[in-house]
């Protein structure tokens, strides 16, 4: 197989995967943003429920794979030596709270967009064009010598995942953390009977994080060349989107891969299921207010996506599913910003910090 064909097969797997996710998030109304609102204002939990399950699982199969040697994950950028601490806490505040003005998150998007949202295009396309002049155009420069300068370095040929941290390059240490983490998340989880017995949601779930530890097996097996050996991935939803514009507008140019088919595949797998449902319905922005308010978050979670390297299926399942250090202080990032969104939302202000976490 050449290594054009290999390059198409790989997107196409990102793609398929993509749209199962997409499918399954669609039909079982998953959203993180959703899962803190009803936490917040009420007594729900089956959505909270739902990500914490699809969490547990992506931990629990991806490192599975990694103790029996099917991928790698101390090759993910995400175990670097290097812990991007203001990256993940101040990214982490941005994106969360763009994504309470929007709505929903980068992948909510994507999954609104294929149900035709016309609102979510929009907001896709600025997420990704803010996302990349973060990454490499013309914010890159005050990133790189304000936020990526501060990271803190650990000693060579070390890596950021919580089981090494705590108990050095050990397998007995790896499954030490990973069953905690799997027990308080998805073992949580399924201590409810109502929500054990909604089977759309603990399926949704089970599938969005098996998807997970899929993409981290494909990019570490397919593609891989001895010389120049690509860096393991799965499904994140800011930079790639930033890639996946560049490559429709370049594509003799540059080249697909497996994040950039998951970004087609989430929408092409939500309008399968809208479509399944009779519930395609074309939207546009209310006022200019609306659209104010989703520009502006879009523009948040761009470029707060890329300062803390990945968005709620970025860093929220796909950095834990690796232990990651920076992975955890993003997303608990994430969840406080999406909070402040909320109270400003309501109020009209931003709360005092020790008002937070007290309900409106």
């Amino acid at each position: 197989m050449s290594d054009s064909q290999l390059e198409l097969v790989i997107t196409l797997l990102g793609f398929l995967g993509g749209g199962i996710i997409g499918f399954a998030a669609r039909k079982a109304h998953f959203c993180t943003l959703g899962a803190i609102e009803e936490c917040y204002y009420g007594s729900e939990r089956s959505r909270l429920r739902m990500w914490l399950l699809a969490i547990g699982t992506a931990v629990a199969l991806t490192q599975f794979l990694d103790m029996a040697g099917y991928i790698e994950l101390e090759r993910s950028f995400r175990l670097g030596s290097r812990i991007y601490w203001l990256g993940a806490i101040l990214g982490g505040l941005l994106f969360g709270f763009g994504m309470a003005l929007v709505g929903t998150c980068a992948f909510g998007m994507l999954v609104r967009l294929g149900g035709g949202d016309m609102r979510a295009l929009i907001s896709t396309l600025v997420t990704g064009i803010t996302g990349f002049m973060t990454m490499s155009g013309i914010l890159a420069r005050v990133r790189l010598k304000y936020i990526d300068s501060s990271a803190i370095s650990l000693p060579a040929q070390s890596h950021q995942s919580l089981n090494e941290l705590l108990f050095g390059p050990s397998i007995r240490g790896q499954l030490v953390v990973t069953i905690t983490i799997v027990t308080l998340t998805a073992g949580w989880a399924l201590t409810r009977r109502r929500f054990r017995h909604n089977t759309r949601q603990v399926l949704a779930a089970l599938t969005i994080g098996t998807a997970i530890a899929f993409g981290w097996l494909v990019t570490s097996t397919m593609g891989q060349d001895m010389l120049y050996p690509h860096r393991p991935e799965s499904f994140s939803f800011v930079r790639p989107i930033g890639h996946a514009i560049l490559w429709l507008m370049i594509a003799s140019g540059s080249s697909m891969s497996f994040l950039i088919g998951g970004v087609f595949g989430v929408p092409a797998g939500s309008f399968l299921a809208s479509w399944r449902d009779s519930d395609v319905i074309w939207e546009a922005f209310d006022d200019a207010r609306e659209m104010r308010r989703h520009l502006g978050g879009a523009a948040l979670m761009g470029i707060g996506g890329v300062m803390a390297m990945g968005c709620t299926i970025g860093q929220g399942m796909t950095g834990i599913a690796t232990l990651s250090l920076t992975s955890f202080i993003a997303t608990a990032a994430i969840i406080a910003g999406a909070l402040l969104g909320i109270r400003f939302l309501v109020e009209g202000h931003l709360p005092r910090w020790q008002d937070l976490l007290k309900r409106p």
